[in-house]
């Protein structure tokens, strides 16, 4: 439900698109730096997702005190409310932003200028990691040269969260948008749409990732989520993909063994080290 006017007085070439829950003071830092931006020939569409809470007047507050629209919806999960925010979109280009990230002024400038330079329709940017006062800049994410870019994107998520990256509307809602089935639905979107159009990297640090105490990935099952986008993977992949089967059991495989060993060493190895100190 859409329940702020849009001004229809000039079609934006970019939807911004920005889901957020329960956090009206990082929303406020997220909207502030897409209103910094150089380009500004976009829209930002903030999608309040879940049930209503007491932050839920606080954060529709905040949203359209920056004049966004928004588009309220009762059902929670992220995939959700990006699908919501895709469908209300009218820009050419949808840009996601989480709720606790910020951009560099000149993201989207140097994503569209890379747009139509390489005609690629998925754009990616690198990020840093802010911890408090801390900003680190993480390893930038770039498919080998023995794989092409679907064969890179099938095996490992080369593209970063939503918050990186831009993608060409039509060509999102041609491959079905995101999986609403899955808690963490980038990877396997980024995948699909790798496998039928053009992706393009930066090269530019135009992303920053703010790390606090409510972030999803350290909420979810790594390894669960990983292998139900894997076993997806096998089931769906085009037939010019289908050479990569082997590997794809393989990561699978790998990413098992992590999360077996992750979970042995917090289940039985924290907790008894933790019983011995107490003994000593």
């Amino acid at each position: 439900m859409v329940i702020s006017a849009r001004n229809d007085a000039q079609t934006p070439l970019v939807s911004v698109v920005i889901p957020t829950r329960d956090r009206p003071e990082l929303l406020h830092g997220a909207i502030a730096s897409v209103k910094a931006q150089t380009f500004t020939n976009y829209e930002i569409i903030v999608v309040v997702n879940g049930p209503d809470n007491p932050l839920t007047a606080k954060t529709l507050e905040v949203a359209t005190g920056h004049g966004c629209e928004v588009v309220r919806i009762n059902r929670s999960g992220i995939a959700v409310a990006l699908n919501a925010g895709m469908q209300a979109a009218r820009g050419e280009w949808v840009a996601f932003l989480d709720d606790d990230d910020l951009w560099a002024p000149n993201k989207l400038e140097v994503e569209l200028d890379l747009a139509r330079t390489a005609n690629a329709d998925l754009l990616f940017s690198d990020f840093s990691v802010a911890d408090g006062n801390r900003r680190v800049q993480a390893p930038s994410q770039r498919p080998p040269q023995s794989l092409s870019t679907p064969e890179a994107m099938t095996l490992r998520n080369y593209g970063g969260g939503c918050s990186t990256t831009t993608v060409r509307r039509s060509a999102a809602l041609a491959v079905g948008g995101f999986d609403e089935t899955l808690v963490s639905p980038d990877w396997d979107m980024w995948m699909r749409l790798s496998w039928r159009y053009r992706v393009a990297w930066t090269g530019a640090y135009l992303v920053v990732i703010r790390h606090h105490g409510q972030n999803t990935s350290k909420q979810i099952s790594w390894a669960y989520w990983t292998l139900r986008i894997q076993r997806k993977s096998l089931r769906t992949l085009p037939r010019e993909l289908r050479h990569m089967r082997l590997a794809i059991i393989g990561q699978m495989m790998r990413v098992a063994m992590k999360g077996a060993e992750t979970y042995f060493r917090h289940k039985c190895v924290v907790p008894l080290r933790s019983h011995l100190r107490s003994k000593a």
